[in-house]
């Protein structure tokens, strides 16, 4: 259903259900506008937002136990660590995943749903907490939902999700290539680490409105154009990738900062380029919830360091991260919350 003049793109409003559009006199029995009708939309709103939070607990529930998991592998190894060099290396870590959540705020003002820096930032943290859940789609209904709540087009908020993931694989492809002549100079090669650098020709071409467009128009037709936007220019696809390569160097900093604070020796910048890789690449596996153990295994890999320290190095890499996601997503759902109920975008109905 084509949209109302009135109504901007990315509001709640362009993706109302059709019979919402008629309205409320003389509508038949279980219409929106009839009493059976609002009772059961009353009851099904009631039970879509009960299991949101049932979903937000057992997120916040899988990343405790993560976190407690972790902990138990590696106390030994912080306890003889530089507090010093942790505490820098958990706030690049903070950084980083802010910086992401600055690229989806951005990436949803390209697609026309101006949202406020700080509600968008809370909602990316509360369903950064998604991906400790099997699955892999948690984090992209989570951040759609929080955003809905708040007069975002669910629509919007899945597909901006989606795009800014793109963005910032390209990004971190990005960063690899700029880190790689450096790794190169030390005369050590990365073995098949050197495949990351395919992502590159691979992302900026899939960014292209004509790959794009054709996605975003399958993606319309799959929903009956209740999910769609449109593709921006190249340039602009550009610009959000962009957004995103100071978040990798972050990235990178996180396990540098690390493998300074244990005491061990490597050349940074592969340290840096084992550490985005490993991101990346535990990212694309979806069925492991938050990249669990792939990344350690792929950092232990093309890192350079010795068995023992490269584990202890990517094991607690990962352990800041979760503090950064357990501390992020709570204080992201209070927020969130706070943003729900006074909603930035009125939905047109």
């Amino acid at each position: 259903m084509p949209a109302s003049e009135n109504q901007q793109p990315g509001t709640a409003g362009f993706d109302q259900p059709r019979s919402e559009a008629a309205g409320s006199s003389g509508s038949p029995a279980g219409s929106p506008g009839s009493p059976a009708g609002s009772r059961s939309g009353l009851s099904a709103g009631r039970l879509l937002k009960l299991g949101g939070v049932l979903i937000a607990v057992l997120a916040v529930a899988l990343c405790a136990v993560t976190l407690i998991r972790e902990w138990s592998s590696i106390r030994h190894s912080i306890a003889t660590a530089n507090p010093g060099l942790l505490l820098v290396s958990l706030l690049c870590a903070g950084a980083a995943m802010s910086g992401l959540g600055l690229l989806w705020w951005r990436c949803l003002h390209v697609f026309g749903a101006p949202a406020r820096l700080q509600d968008a930032v809370a909602w990316y943290f509360g369903g950064e907490l998604g991906k400790y859940v099997p699955g892999g789609v948690w984090p992209v209904l989570g951040r759609g939902e929080l955003a809905s709540r708040a007069g975002i087009a669910r629509g919007t908020g899945y597909l901006t999700t989606l795009i800014s993931y793109a963005a910032m694989c390209v990004a971190a492809a990005f960063v690899c290539g700029l880190l790689a002549p450096f790794v190169a100079l030390d005369g050590d090669g990365l073995s098949w680490g050197w495949l990351m650098l395919a992502f590159i020709p691979i992302g900026i071409g899939a960014l292209h409105p004509a790959v794009l467009g054709k996605v975003l128009a399958l993606g319309a037709k799959l929903t009956r154009g209740r999910v769609a936007i449109q593709a921006r220019s190249w340039s602009t696809m550009m610009g959000l990738t962009a957004w995103s390569v100071a978040t990798w160097l972050l990235v990178g900093a996180t396990s540098v900062g690390v493998t300074a604070a244990l005491g061990y020796s490597e050349q940074p910048a592969r340290v840096a380029f084992a550490a985005v890789a490993a991101w990346i690449i535990g990212f694309l596996a979806i069925p492991v919830p938050a990249g669990a153990g792939l990344r350690e295994l792929i950092f232990v890999a093309i890192s350079g360091l010795d068995t023992g320290p490269a584990v202890a190095v990517a094991a607690i890499a990962r352990l800041l991260f979760i503090v950064v996601d357990a501390a992020g997503g709570v204080i992201g759902l209070w927020l969130a919350r706070r943003s729900a109920a006074t909603p930035m975008v009125q939905p047109v109905l």
